[in-house]
């Protein structure tokens, strides 16, 4: 739930003398990407960019695109006699003419071009002679990989071939690489901090070791939440430290991973000054975000530029690394300053009226998008008052071609059906559910990131697509206990729960219900009709019982983790 998956991350780079002809000589990195919305073909220019459209053959876990319709089984991974057709055999000398196959039809051998040569993103390695002579062990391709690395490099020595350092491709070649060799290293381990870390000195002694193996390092690094793109992410100075670091150890390329083509908030603004500060990692951008800002929106640039300034001085006060996986309550703990958020939201709202196009039609757009910032804050402060007028911003939103808030493809759409259900149910119950507001006591340990365990009677129910805010996730083994209290009137209790097979968030195998220490109900929970990202179980209260009651939830072994979304009590 954590990980980035690769299958996004290797979508990689270029060397200088290919691609961009007009990248700039004074830059301090040869290759220069911010993976964001494409900008007009004429700010683009100006910026001087590298484009992986443009720039690459092959990117990504994507070598599967050289095989044929029908391939040889040869290609594919082996142990002992079996074969996984999920990774590859890279001593295969059959792929190796695939590959040739694929270049020649489609790029030829004279015109420099670059290839990605990674092993697909699963932990399976070939165990097959040639490749364990060449190095394989169990968990690790990396001499394989290599093998083929250089045998494509020395038949086309124009062409330039990288590998990642990922996953099971972390072993150091033994010698250095060809020159026309380079490889991806992925920053994901080292936390986006404007402040120094530990893992800060880990990845220097990474660069150093690769420094002595290949002129040709390039970093695969992170600007954005990618389980929130709507949320307003603070990344200048946290960029510009990160420079720096990779320019003073050996670093000629940087990749940054954003929303790719999915719309993200300010990232017209943040490609310009990030490159900016690839050209120069010293620059000084707050002047230039202010100017830039001013430029583009000339009636709202200043309230941008401030409130982007604001959260920039919110993640340096706090020195708390920036999530790249997290929803709303650690945003507001780590760069999301809520009454300046509120404040420079209605701002941009109330100026709607005097605004012009071209501004106009980006500055809508941005206040519909900052809506589900805003409905996030109302569902942890569980105030949902203008709740609907918002849900119908995000509507238009949608219908102006804006569905993904999240790198896992979470749906705008499905955001607006969850939290209409939620307000529908909150008027249903709110009034009648004798729970609402009332303390339970956990009996088991709760999983560090879900402390909050007031979110089970606050008589909202969560989203299943959005995890982190309204429901409460829970590892518990082999059970999670809870103590509610036995509230004068009660006969019924409900207990909610979601599932979601993107998170590998399963529904319990059972619920059951203990009262004055006697089982009185054990329950499976079965998706809801109409709506099978929920379950709920109802259980009956036996007349005149006086102790607490005991609900016992029982995690599926299976499955990483389970939620519960809330707990009512009924006359």
């Amino acid at each position: 739930m954590k990980r980035l998956s690769l299958g996004l991350l290797l979508v990689v780079l270029s060397w200088s003398h290919c691609g961009n002809s007009q990248q700039q000589d004074s830059s301090v990195f040869e290759y220069r990407e911010v993976y964001l919305p494409q900008l007009p073909s004429d700010e683009a220019r100006k910026l001087n960019l590298n484009s992986v459209d443009r720039d690459w053959g092959i990117w990504g876990h994507n070598l599967s695109v050289v095989l044929p319709k029908n391939p040889s089984p040869s290609v594919y991974a082996k142990n002992g006699n079996s074969i996984n057709k999920e990774q590859f055999c890279f001593s295969s000398d059959i792929l190796f003419d695939y590959i040739k196959d694929y270049i020649d039809n489609n790029y030829g051998s004279d015109i420099p071009m670059r290839f990605a040569v990674l092993p697909n993103d699963n932990p399976v390695v070939c165990q097959c002679a040639e490749c364990t002579e060449h190095g394989n062990s169990k968990g690790d391709a990396s001499g394989a990989v290599y093998y083929l690395l250089e045998r494509l490099t020395s038949e086309y020595p124009k062409h330039q071939f990288f590998t990642s350092y990922y996953r099971t491709a972390k072993g150091l070649p033994r010698r250095p690489l060809p020159d026309n060799a380079g490889v991806l290293i992925s920053a994901i381990d080292y936390p986006l901090s404007t402040v120094a870390t530990p893992q800060e000195n880990d990845f220097k002694r990474l660069l150093s070791q690769w420094s002595g193996l290949t002129k040709h390092i390039y970093v695969w690094d992170y600007i954005n939440n990618f389980d929130d793109y709507f949320t307003p992410f603070p990344v200048f100075d946290v960029v510009q430290r990160r420079l720096q670091i990779y320019a003073d150890n050996g670093v000629t390329g940087v990749f940054f991973n954003g929303s790719g083509p999915d719309y993200s908030t300010m990232s017209r603004i943040k490609t310009h000054i990030i490159a900016a500060l690839m050209d120069d990692p010293a620059l000084d951008w707050r002047p230039m975000l202010k100017d830039l800002c001013s430029r583009m929106y000339p009636v709202t640039g200043d309230m941008i530029s401030r409130f982007m300034i604001r959260q920039e001085d919110m993640i340096r006060d706090n020195g708390k690394p920036l999530p790249l996986y997290e929803g709303i309550v650690r945003e507001t703990a780590t760069y999301l300053p809520v009454k300046d958020f509120m404040d420079f939201h209605s701002e941009v709202i109330n100026m709607l009226p005097h605004i012009k196009d071209p501004e106009f039609t980006e500055i809508q757009q941005m206040s519909r998008a900052l809506m589900l910032t805003h409905l996030e804050l109302m569902r942890i402060s569980a105030d949902t008052l203008g709740a609907r007028r918002m849900l119908a911003g995000l509507d238009r939103l949608v219908r102006q071609g804006v569905n993904t808030y999240s790198e896992a493809g979470g749906s705008t759409e499905s955001y607006i059906s969850e939290y209409r259900y939620m307000l529908r149910h909150l008027d249903e119950t709110g009034r009648r559910n004798l729970l609402r507001g009332v303390h339970i006591e956990p009996l088991t340990a709760l999983d560090e990131d879900y402390q909050d365990i007031s979110i089970l009677t606050d008589g909202m129910l969560g989203l299943p697509s959005s995890y982190h805010c309204g429901q409460m996730l829970s590892s518990a083994d082999p059970a999670l206990k809870l103590a509610i209290p036995n509230v004068k009137g009660i006969k019924r209790l409900r207990v909610y729960m979601t599932r979601n097979a993107i998170y590998h968030i399963a529904l319990p195998l059972s619920v059951s219900l203990s009262v004055d220490g006697q089982e009185v109900s054990r329950q499976v929970p079965k998706p809801m009709s109409g709506n099978n990202q929920r379950a709920m179980v109802e259980f009956g209260i036996p007349s005149g019982s006086k102790g607490s009651l005991i609900l016992t939830v029982v995690r599926n072994k299976d499955e990483r983790t389970m939620a519960l979304d809330e707990i009512e009590g009924f006359r």
